[in-house]
């Protein structure tokens, strides 16, 4: 076989071209079948073919739970906590079309711990956001992001973390609207799942 000619794609059996491939440890998977992998989930944990298959069963089972998600509320703004409490539901995106990308739908059940974290750095006379660098801030304004963790019983991924924050929030007043509302919605995370999970954290 030509070293630029195709080869086959180890679940599928379809032939792939050179440009269109995702290489695992047990093989070579063409694009549809790269589609269906877990984005949570490491490559490296593919080291032979029933893993693999066991995996992909999964996603099309997962696949039919976010057929009858049902979206009662929405936590954060850029990177997204989307919640079915009707079903006790939950998934993580970080785009608005996240139904095209069959992002991991995950049970309440599942969840087992959580950790809030609320980052703070001295900006002294300067702070950085992604906007760039803004000049002349008076000293003690401090940065913060806010963020959690939630630990998840699952035989393909352990832990999964959110920051709801887009930008940095740029404050002297830990006692501001926009800092109590970001600690509003780190505990009503914390709420949603406190019936299952059995550790809290709290790292300030």
């Amino acid at each position: 076989m030509s070293l630029f000619g195709k080869k086959k794609c180890c679940l599928c059996d379809a032939n792939i071209g050179t440009l269109y491939k995702k290489k695992l440890p047990c093989g070579l998977l063409c694009e549809k079948c790269k589609n269906e992998l877990s984005p949570f989930v490491k490559s490296s944990r593919f080291t032979d073919i029933e893993t693999l298959k066991a995996h992909v069963a999964y996603r099309r089972e997962n696949a039919e739970l976010l057929e009858r998600f049902e979206i009662t509320r929405i936590i954060g703004e850029k990177e997204r906590l989307v919640i079915d409490d009707k079903n006790k539901l939950f998934l993580f995106t970080d785009t608005e079309k996240w139904a095209d990308r069959q992002p991991d739908v995950i049970r309440f059940d599942q969840v087992t711990g959580f950790d809030e974290y609320i980052e703070a750095i001295d900006s002294g006379d300067y702070y950085e956001s992604s906007k760039g660098i803004v000049k002349d801030v008076p000293k003690g304004y401090v940065n913060y992001d806010f963020s959690f963790t939630l630990t998840i019983d699952s035989p393909w991924f352990d832990v999964i973390s959110l920051q709801i924050n887009r930008d940095e929030l740029n404050t002297d007043d830990i006692n501001s609207p926009e800092y109590r509302e970001y600690k509003k919605i780190l505990s009503e995370v914390k709420e949603t799942f406190r019936p299952y999970y059995r550790s809290v954290k709290k790292i300030s």
